[in-house]
């Protein structure tokens, strides 16, 4: 169960490949076919050998799916009538040992972990001569992705949210985190007088931890939907099971909210909210959400997995709680009555996770310098929202309060405050780590507000801070540099040079690199244009490399999200590109509504393609296999998006020896590396 063993160079194939790492086995999930979706399937054209076989004590009545590893079938107990599903691996893949062990590592994980929330797997064997297979239960229900797109209740949410836990909280004491927590990977069936019980799938990448520190196995392996990844798996860092937790804080955030709290962007944009962007909190959005309950649903998406819940059950119980709770919070007045003289100061929120005890009392004044008087700032208190000026206290390099009787940002949520000095205007992100509501304020002698602890700060900006905290200017700005920087415009014009728009070329991609190379690639050639711009560039220079990076943004952004680079490849021919597109997982639904518009916007394309796949035909039946893989080239090259034809072209080159890819390593800035014989 390490990580998974890489595609020898040359050999492509849309059912083995993964390049995005997400499960690419939605095709054919046994969950994720209902009846209807099974009555409106189109029927195959070639009569299925596996239909009517028995293994073991079951036949196999029909198949239910097909994807990139394997095809799922029903199964029907040959005396009691008793319906399981039947996993086949494909057959071709029966020789790579390491695949062969990934595909059976899901049973291993499950039969792990055994636990009644968790889909189980019955059997696994081999039927003669290679034909790998699970024997896993049947499930008759809906996804839990059919109860997202609109807010639910949260008498609804809460007990299936809690259910996931159980089934993490079973995983992660076993040593197992699932990395692909996603709605399609909750089922929901009904059990007993439980209408929605959980079942959650697919393990086929989780991680077994075994005691290795964490970072070791996983360091570099970007695996999971981008939607729900949680900070570390975008830095390839190692996981555990807080990773699973935050998949899950933002699967409730969007079963209470009727949306993702990132929405559904390309790669880039996604991978800077999920390491950069607090959202709003779930109770802003929709305001039948207890408070309460938006507090745990926003730990659970920390940034850091040390600011989530420690276990899958601390999260349970704090879901429980928020539900169960009166509303503690109060609507913020614009006057708070005195507290009755013997009245303890009301608590502070939980903001233990800090190391603040709820009963702490009052925070101290800084022993720095005050300033003449309080500062005023603008503060942007959530992303997207315009900008309110407070006044800021007790300011210090390390963090500052803001005062206000309005509506507070929620805890661990970020902020941006903008100093105006006369000099120079300076901003700084700040996360939120303290309440102090009126009425406490009132009890302690001090004003409401919140307080912010700065965050990624520079040295200059630390230092501005400091002297504004003084009640000084903060340093002038650095005159800009009025001549061209020699070193920097070579490397400028060399990048300028190779700034094509074809995105393959930008990157220095070969037309079919894995998604993993696009993030790699995208990542290098991004490194190497932040190290020009700490050279001191005219403004000429600096609007350059401004133009260079959003070109290489866009390019990793078109060919990191499988669904705009499928169509890109497909208009240019690039069948090997969509290859890489299919094997991410794209519904087969989807790639027929692509391939009718291509068709339509390419007349005679079909006509083409069937001359040349005939002839193929005629050579494959010859044994001819260098001709027959020539003809099936040029065929897809006219209708690239046929998915019988992508099937039937990978499957001979597999059987064949297909000859390495051309080396492209070079000695250039990495990322924008020149690629042999390509231009």
């Amino acid at each position: 169960m390490g990580r998974p063993a890489p595609n020898p160079p040359g050999e492509l194939s849309p059912t083995n490949l993964r390049p995005d790492s997400q499960n690419g086995e939605q095709w054919w999930a046994p969950p994720e076919n209902t009846p209807e979706q099974v009555a409106k399937a189109p029927a195959p054209e070639v009569k299925d050998p596996l239909i009517g076989l028995v293994v073991g004590s079951f036949r196999l009545v029909r198949k239910l799916g097909g994807g990139g590893m394997g095809n799922v079938y029903l199964g029907e107990h040959t005396l009691i009538g008793s319906k399981v599903a039947v996993k086949f691996l494909h057959e071709h893949f029966a020789s790579n040992e390491a695949l062969v062990q990934r595909f059976l590592a899901e049973a291993r994980a499950v039969n792990l972990i055994g636990h009644e929330n968790i889909i189980n797997i019955f059997d696994m064997n081999v039927l003669p001569p290679r034909r790998h297979y699970l024997v896993m239960e049947y499930l008759e229900g809906s996804p839990l992705s059919a109860m997202t797109g609109s807010a639910q209740q949260p008498s609804v949410v809460v007990p299936i949210l809690s259910q996931v836990c159980d089934a993490l909280q079973a995983a992660h004491v076993n040593g197992v985190v699932h990395r692909d927590l996603k709605p399609e990977n909750i089922f929901l069936v009904r059990h007993d007088r439980t209408p929605h019980f959980v079942k959650v799938l697919d393990f086929g990448i989780a991680k077994l931890l075994d005691g290795v520190s964490p970072g070791q196995t996983s360091l570099g392996t970007i695996i999971g939907t981008p939607e729900y990844m949680a900070p570390e798996q975008w830095a390839g860092k190692g996981v555990d099971g807080r990773t699973d937790l935050y998949a899950l804080g933002i699967i409730a955030y969007e079963l209470l909210t009727g949306r993702t709290p990132f929405g559904k962007g390309g790669l880039g944009s996604l991978l800077h909210a999920h390491l950069q962007e607090m959202p709003a909190a779930p109770h802003e959005v929709n305001r039948q959400v207890p408070v309460a309950l938006s507090q745990v649903v926003m730990r659970a998406m920390a940034k850091r997995p040390e600011d989530r819940f420690r276990s899958a059950s601390e999260m349970r119980a704090a879901l429980e709680q928020a539900l169960t709770a009166p509303e503690s919070v109060p609507t913020p007045k614009l006057i708070a009555p005195p507290p009755a003289a013997s009245a303890p100061p009301p608590p502070l929120p939980a903001d233990t996770a800090m190391g603040i005890p709820p009963t702490a009392p009052a925070p101290p004044r800084r022993s720095m310098s005050p300033p003449p008087g309080d500062i005023a700032v603008r503060v942007v208190l959530a992303p997207g929202t315009d900008a309110v000026r407070l006044n800021c206290t007790d300011l210090s390099r390390a963090g500052a309060f803001l005062c206000t009787e309005g509506v507070m940002p929620p805890l661990r949520s970020r902020v941006s405050i903008t100093f105006e000095p006369r000099d120079r205007p300076l901003t700084c992100m700040g996360e939120v780590v303290r309440h102090v509501t009126p009425e406490q304020a009132s009890a302690w002698a001090m004003r409401a507000g919140f307080a912010i602890q700065f965050v990624d700060l520079s040295t200059e900006a630390r230092d501005a801070l400091v002297r504004l905290a003084q009640g000084q200017s903060p340093a002038p700005a650095p005159p800009k540099a009025t001549t061209d920087d020699p070193q920097a415009e070579a490397l400028l014009a060399m990048l300028q040079r190779r700034m094509s728009s074809d995105p393959y070329v930008l990157l220095s991609l070969p037309l079919d690199a894995t998604f993993d190379d696009v993030r790699q690639h995208a990542r290098a050639a991004l490194s190497a244009l932040e190290n020009i711009a700490t050279r001191p560039l005219s403004a000429r220079q600096s609007k350059e490399l401004s133009d260079m990076r959003s070109r290489v943004e866009k390019a990793a952004d078109l060919l990191g999200h499988a669904r705009q680079r499928i169509e890109h490849d497909a208009w240019r021919a690039n069948f090997a590109g969509v290859a890489r597109c299919i094997s991410s997982g794209l519904t087969a639904s989807e790639i027929e509504s692509l391939r009718a518009r291509f068709l339509l916007a390419h007349p005679g394309a079909e006509a083409r393609e069937r001359i040349h796949s005939t002839t193929a035909s005629a050579w494959e039946g010859q044994s001819r296999v260098d001709l027959a893989l020539a003809e099936y080239e040029k065929a897809l090259t006219a209708d690239p998006l046929n998915l019988s034809l992508q099937q039937r072209y990978w499957s001979l080159k597999q059987r064949g020896k297909p000859t390495p890819a051309p080396d492209s390593k070079g000695q250039d800035i990495p990322g924008l590396r020149r690629r042999p014989g390509r231009s």
